[in-house]
């Protein structure tokens, strides 16, 4: 049996009512052993499940239930890591470990910065179009380097994959080294959306896409966000065989 991956951008709703909550129904109706939500917020039901929010937004405009970046599982977190490497936004990742149908899957939950991040709103000092977003994904590669468990990466990636036309250059090539050791998998247009999308889902070699699907911002003829969502069905990648040395005839 597969483990399911599901990701979404909730566009900071509410999750108890009018849109938020059936953007919430939504998610629950895909039947997700592990999602990631991005912009939500500390009142996002677990629906029998279990939560791991990131460290509360720099912006402080924000309101105080707010969280930029949720996992959620249907089994327990552990290995909880909310720092990720030195000098990463940690409100905008966590990471943890939880059991699937497949065994267990290491989960780094990101949202990388988008190209504007505090630069019409700066926080501290003014900051330049993509400057944090290309200062996440150069931490980001650290951390993806050594990645030596079944391991997924799983958020709003703020990039299309391939880059679309008029898309930034120098980020598509710092994304692709950051993800280089992982298989991006939601790439390109997925079934069931019309786009190319910015949510995405990761893997590590340990584990291979059966299905990849999306879904788009409006549900029933109702908007439920700015983003379009996207699921993979996974299962373990084949072992790699052993190459041995011919054996030389005397």
């Amino acid at each position: 049996m597969p483990a399911r991956i599901l990701t979404w951008n909730l566009e900071r709703t509410q999750p108890l009512r009018g849109r938020g909550s059936a953007a919430v129904d939504h998610v629950f109706s895909l039947a997700p052993d592990i999602a990631v939500l991005t912009e939500t917020r500390i009142t996002f039901p677990k629906r029998g499940g279990h939560t791991l929010w990131s460290k509360p937004p720099r912006k402080p405009r924000h309101d105080a239930d707010e969280r930029t970046v949720l996992a959620w599982s249907r089994q327990p977190f552990s290995d909880v890591d909310h720092a990720g490497a030195p000098g990463l936004d940690t409100s905008r990742f966590v990471a943890a470990t939880t059991e699937t149908p497949i065994g267990p899957i290491r989960v780094l939950a990101v949202c990388i910065p988008w190209h504007m991040a505090e630069v019409t709103y700066p926080i501290d000092v003014k900051r330049r179009p993509w400057e944090l977003h290309l200062d996440y994904l150069a931490i980001l590669a650290d951390m993806t380097a050594g990645v030596t468990v079944p391991t997924i990466v799983v958020g709003d990636f703020n990039q299309r994959i391939p880059r679309v036309r008029y898309g930034n250059h120098r980020a598509a090539q710092a994304l692709a080294a950051a993800f280089q050791p992982l298989q991006i998998v939601t790439e390109g247009v997925l079934k069931g959306v019309s786009r190319p999308g910015i949510d995405h889902i990761a893997l590590s070699d340990h584990l291979q896409a059966q299905t990849v699907w999306g879904w788009p911002n409006q549900v029933d003829g109702r908007r439920l966000s700015d983003h379009d969502g996207s699921g993979v069905d996974i299962g373990l990648a084949p072992a790699q065989p052993t190459t041995l040395p011919r054996s030389v005839e005397p």
